[in-house]
């Protein structure tokens, strides 16, 4: 820079310095409310020569609506009691500071304000620029700006995310610093931190906090309450924030009910509350399959596979949430099931139980169990049988209900037990022909086999009566010479029923017969011969009853025995020594007359015999009285002796015949 212009500028600050002139600063106008004092916020500056009178205890002088110092002149910091306007320059003059305030302001004291300063040495001087009083009935609204921690001022739409750190600033005027207004807020949140400050024209508070959801479309009230004379005045100001946040609140309804019946259909809604709204609504089930993409999802013909958790979740810019709903199809029972334990085939004399299971929805509330006779046996899901009797096989059926309906099932139980040969079992005899029937009861069914003498013999006739019982026939020749042991043999994988029958066949002798007719010729001969024969012959039956009468006789002995699988499945004979318990002893009744011979079909010539069960005992005292009053009895013993088996042996006609024998 050259030498000539560095003088300009030296010259220039110079006379800024050295060349001042009266100047004043001052605001355009004030506010001043009624009653209230007011503030003039005022600086002048003095020609330099005027310095040194300025320290002379200058005079500050307000003059209205004009410049002449006589007839304008309303205020004299000098004459308090002469003033128009009370009021105090709060400023040092001497630091040309003229600030001012003016007390208790009425609407009258509304205008236009010079200020006038004289000193000594002559120093007088009114300033040109004024300063406008306006009058208030009521104070103005105070404003309200926000404010981010990390952006500053927001001026746009007053949106701000959910979690930011917020400012929000209230400012009122404060036209009096003597008594500013009180600025108090409606609303606080919960981390609230509220700051007071003044000035010499504005009064503020300051509330910090960390918006949320619950912020948002909240109006936020700031109140400036002044304090007049008589009365207080208070005005206000509103902001509304918005805050923006992801979904919230999320929820589905359903319709009709979450609970629905199987084959119906039920429809969902998903809401949430989210600022902007959600953009996006997506359903799915638990597992994670996507089954809609909007607000409402509806399920047609629901089954069972579709109870369950229903999943929606909504989205938008700022985040997402989800929620569930349980959907609960409900249905009667179906897939009804029996178990049993230990198996369904029972053996006779344990116990079995049975449960009962079924697919419904609420659970089946009762079950019942029932015969396929329709007796009810009982009730819940389990049933135990003792099975007594082979009268428990058969159908069992159980029926599970709900309030939705019922269904039945059924199980059969099979009683298994080892054969049994009927009490029925019999045998017929003629002459020259014995023919017996043999009936055994058993499950699983039984085989039947005769054995003759340790011989099997061929079946002559078999017949299934039922599923468990089995009837069989045989017919044998009388061409034995002594014992004829006959078996009929029931067996099934559970044990083995046995019937014996023993035949013993008496020789007959025919120089010891007594012939009725001989009888009826030695009548004749003599009446004393007879009675003496006949006298002898009966006292001869008294003493040896084991004798043989006339004619020939095949005496039938009938025992049952049931062995077990455990004993082996033995076969016992008469002639073995066996317990009375495990015997069953019967009367064989079938008598042959001497010389009499069985031709074809004829109703007079047949002749059979019957068999009676009965206990040892009382066969015994049967045998015994007819010991004592029959004479046509014959005892028949068992080979070794080792015990006595008797049969009582009648004739009887049979009128008719109806199947012949040869």
């Amino acid at each position: 820079m050259n030498a000539p212009k560095k003088v300009i500028i030296i010259c220039c600050l110079l006379q800024a310095v050295l060349c001042r002139k009266f100047s004043i600063t001052l605001p355009e106008s004030v506010e001043a409310l009624r009653g209230l004092c007011v503030l003039i916020p005022c600086s002048f500056q003095i020609e330099e020569r005027y310095d040194a009178y300025l320290w002379g205890n200058p005079t500050g002088i307000w003059l209205k609506d004009g410049t002449n110092a006589e007839n304008n002149k309303v205020f004299n910091s000098k004459e308090d009691t002469k003033n128009k306007i009370k009021g105090q320059i709060t400023g040092d003059l001497l630091m040309k500071n003229c600030t001012t305030i003016f007390y208790d302001i009425r609407q009258s004291d509304r205008g236009t304000y010079y200020f006038r300063l004289e000193a000594m040495g002559g120093l007088k001087n009114t300033y040109t620029t004024s300063v406008s009083v306006r009058f208030q009935e009521s104070p103005i609204s105070p404003s309200i700006t926000l404010y981010k921690e990390d952006q500053g001022e927001v001026e746009d739409h007053n949106e701000v995310v959910e979690g930011t750190s917020l400012s929000l600033i209230c400012s009122a005027r404060s036209p009096c610093p003597f008594n500013p207004p009180i600025i108090i807020w409606n609303f606080l949140p919960e981390e609230r931190r509220q700051e007071q400050n003044h000035n010499t024209s504005f009064s503020s508070s300051k509330l910090n906090f960390n918006a949320t959801h619950l912020h948002h479309g909240l109006d936020f009230i700031c109140t400036a309450t002044y304090q007049l004379q008589n009365h207080n005045k208070s005005v206000q100001r509103s902001y509304t924030l918005h805050v923006l946040y992801g979904p919230r609140n999320i929820s589905v309804s359903v319709s009709p009910s979450d609970s629905v019946l199987l084959g119906s259909s039920v429809s969902l809604s998903c809401s949430s509350d989210a600022n902007p709204a959600v953009l996006n609504y997506t359903w799915y089930r638990e597992n994670g399959e996507q089954i809609g993409t909007r607000d409402h999802l509806t399920i047609n013909k629901t089954d069972s596979t579709h109870s369950g958790l229903y999943y929606c979740r909504a989205q938008n810019q700022h985040g997402d949430q989800n929620t569930s709903v349980f959907l609960d199809v409900q249905y009667g029972p179906r897939n009804t099931s029996v178990s049993v334990s230990p198996s369904d085939s029972v053996l006779l004399g344990s116990s079995v139980s049975l449960s009962c299971s079924s697919d419904a929805n609420p659970a089946v509330l009762n079950y019942t169990w029932y015969r396929e006779n329709g007796e009810q046996i009982g009730t819940g899901d389990h049933l135990t049988i003792n099975m007594t009797d082979s009268t428990h096989s058969g159908l069992y059926y159980c029926r599970a209900q709900n309030q939705h309906g019922d269904q039945n099932t059924s199980v059969f139980l099979d009683v298994q037990y080892a054969p049994k040969v009927s009490p029925s079992s019999s045998c017929n005899s003629t002459q020259d022909l014995i023919m017996c029937s043999c009936e055994v009861r058993g499950n699983p069914s039984p085989k039947l086999q005769w054995s003759l003498s340790d011989q099997t013999s061929s079946i002559i006739r078999e017949e299934s009566v039922n599923n468990t019982t089995l009837r069989s026939s045989i017919s044998v020749h009388q061409s034995f010479t002594d014992m004829l042991t006959l078996q009929c043999v029931g067996s099934n994988n559970l044990g083995t029923d046995t019937q014996l029958f023993y035949i013993k066949k008496v020789p007959h002798h025919s120089n010891k017969v007594v012939d009725v007719s001989s009888v009826l010729i030695g009548a004749a001969v003599g009446a004393s011969v007879m009675m003496i024969l006949c006298g002898l012959f009966l006292w001869l039956r008294r003493v040896k009853p084991s004798q043989s009468g006339p004619g020939d006789r095949a005496g039938l002995i009938l025992d049952n025995k049931a062995v077990g699988q455990e004993e082996g499945g033995e076969s016992v004979y008469a002639n073995k020594q066996v317990s009375s318990e495990s015997l069953h002893y019967s009367t064989v009744m079938f008598p042959n007359r001497a010389g009499s011979e069985i031709k074809g079909t004829s109703s007079l010539t047949a002749e059979y015999s019957t068999v009676r069960h009965g206990s040892k005992q009382k066969n015994e005292k049967r045998n015994t009285e007819t010991e004592a009053k029959e004479s046509d009895t014959e005892l028949i013993g068992h080979s070794d002796g080792a015990e006595s088996l008797y049969a009582q042996v009648k004739p009887r006609k049979v009128e008719s015949v109806k199947n012949s024998i040869n």
